[in-house]
């Protein structure tokens, strides 16, 4: 499926609202679509943050859904500082993704201030190619927001991941919808941070705020499908 394809999908288009979920294993990517999520972010290793996906894991993802799968690529846990032979590493992950057929790239770099490290994002976007490319949460770890939001819309940087530095999002509706009307479309903002049903409605009525992004768990548990039909009937209604 096509970049453009998910933002047709039906559910999406009657409200323009998308949910993204996060899918760490072939299980939890199966109950993402179950559970009529509008697209995949795959990575492995999510107890630690996320990692790149293996090519294995984005194959069988790939056959299993129809779906549009964006792949984190972050070649370790840790902070969002990489020394030159990890960037040279995930620039080969992006592009090794791309050849594979990924519909987008989560990634991102920060440099020794805290700041984003333009050269090195720039490099990644580079390597994305025609894909969409998403700034991850590394953005969150900034001291100006709307600074880095100007200085990714100048990167070409389509969306931003970020809970505007809140653990939960929901606890601060008012911080991510002032992120989401400052981006404005692009970036677009992607709401992230403890998303679930049980808090989603603090969010959904910030009409700035067009698509969101949730791990789905239960107790624990991987997505549940259930989970992820709660949250799209509380985003949509």
């Amino acid at each position: 499926m096509s970049a453009l394809s998910y933002s047709l999908k039906s559910g999406a288009r009657e409200k323009n609202r998308l949910l993204e979920i996060c899918c760490a294993s072939l299980e939890c990517v199966m109950a993402a679509d179950a559970g009529g999520g509008d697209r995949i972010e795959l990575c492995e290793s999510l107890e630690s943050g996320g990692i790149t996906p293996s090519g294995k894991l984005f194959q069988e993802a790939r056959r299993s859904t129809a779906l549009p799968i964006f792949v984190l690529v972050r070649c370790r846990a840790g902070d969002f500082r990489f020394t030159r032979r990890e960037v040279s590493l995930m620039v080969e992950q992006i592009e090794q993704m791309h050849d594979l057929g990924a519909d987008g790239i989560v990634s991102g770099a920060l440099n020794e201030e805290g700041g984003i490290d333009e050269e090195v994002t720039s490099r990644f976007i580079q390597a994305a190619g025609h894909l969409p490319f998403t700034f991850h949460r590394a953005f969150d770890a900034l001291n100006d927001f709307q600074d880095g939001i100007n200085r990714l819309r100048d990167l070409g940087v389509d969306r931003i991941l970020s809970s505007a530095g809140l653990s939960r999002a929901s606890d601060g509706p008012d911080c991510l919808r002032e992120l989401a009307e400052y981006a404005g479309q692009k970036p677009l903002l992607l709401a992230c941070g403890g998303i679930r049903s049980g808090n989603v409605g603090a969010l959904a009525p910030v009409s700035d705020i067009r698509e969101f992004h949730s791990a789905a768990r239960v107790a624990g548990s991987g997505v549940d499908k259930e989970e992820v039909r709660a949250i799209r009937r509380a985003i949509m209604d």
